[in-house]
């Protein structure tokens, strides 16, 4: 099995950290901008898909999806 990718998701509007569950464990996290972003390791693009059903079943709009490379990744931890 290949290994999981991070992904970055924005959506437009917060959303509170109880809605972590609902998205099975990524993280959230309230931007400035008023946008949210939906962070975690994903296995594959069904689960992806998964979540992106989740923000659409939400009324969610979103923005903007990106796989993050590992060097992205941990250099975002670091900051």
């Amino acid at each position: 099995m290949d290994k999981p990718t991070f992904y970055h998701i924005e959506v437009k509007g917060h959303l509170d950290d109880t809605w972590s569950e609902w998205f099975e464990g990524l993280t959230i996290a309230n931007q400035e901008d008023g946008n949210a972003i939906i962070s975690g390791d994903l296995q594959d693009q069904a689960e992806l898909q998964g979540v992106l059903g989740r923000i659409t079943s939400l009324g969610l709009a979103l923005i903007s999806v990106n796989a993050v490379s590992d060097k992205d990744h941990l250099d975002h931890k670091e900051k």
